[in-house]
């Protein structure tokens, strides 16, 4: 199993100034989940890349569970989440700007997570647009015909949050592209977690 530095930060880092947040995650009800998510992840079948492999994905499902955490998401509603933000990148070819690579990543959804119905409707529906702009993100998610209409367009508000938070490691986070007020108190932290993150991959080498 490849290395998941996250995990191995959760467990024995120091988080610094950041420890009472990380402390808070943990004794945060839904927890658990996060683990169980990280551990059953199939890294196999994540894109094999720098910028938006396996390392991607770690602090991409980080960012989730802090903001599932701030927004007090149910647990069905985390579980969709972490789903989401696990594989909506398994689509990609390439690393450059690609607004296709959401549509490619939901067609594995099934297989990756077992879903079906609406669940799984709801999932392509947020894989697909999270990777198109947001003026086409109604287009997309009606295109699907999900029952909840609103929770589609949550999940696909909150796994673009999670996803864009990781914009760090390109350098060029901005605040417009962070759409909830917990998502966008997560910027210094987000910036803050890719040194420490860098730190760690170090000390193992």
């Amino acid at each position: 199993m490849p290395e998941n530095r996250i995990v191995s930060l959760l467990n024995q880092g120091d988080w610094g100034e950041d420890q009472p947040l990380i402390q808070g995650l943990k004794e945060w009800e839904h927890y658990p989940i996060l683990m169980e998510t990280y551990e059953t992840l199939r890294e196999d079948a994540l894109y094999k890349s720098r910028v938006h492999g396996s390392g991607h994905i770690h602090r991409v499902l980080l960012f989730a569970a802090l903001i599932a955490w701030k927004e007090g998401l149910t647990e069905a509603d985390i579980r969709q989440y972490f789903r989401a933000a696990s594989y909506h990148d398994v689509g990609r070819t390439f690393d450059g700007y690609d607004i296709y690579h959401g549509a490619r990543s939901s067609l594995k959804l099934e297989g990756l997570t077992g879903c079906t119905g609406e669940d799984l409707i709801e999932l392509k529906a947020a894989v697909t647009a999270h990777a198109r702009p947001d003026r086409d993100m109604e287009t997309i998610l009606h295109s699907f015909q999900p029952e909840d209409y609103p929770r589609t367009l949550e999940l696909t508000r909150l796994l673009k949050d999670a996803d864009n938070l990781d914009r760090v490691r390109l350098g060029d986070l901005k605040d417009k592209f962070i759409r909830h007020d917990s998502a966008k108190a997560l910027v210094p932290f987000a910036w803050r977690l890719l040194d420490l993150d860098q730190a760690w991959k170090n000390r193992e080498l």
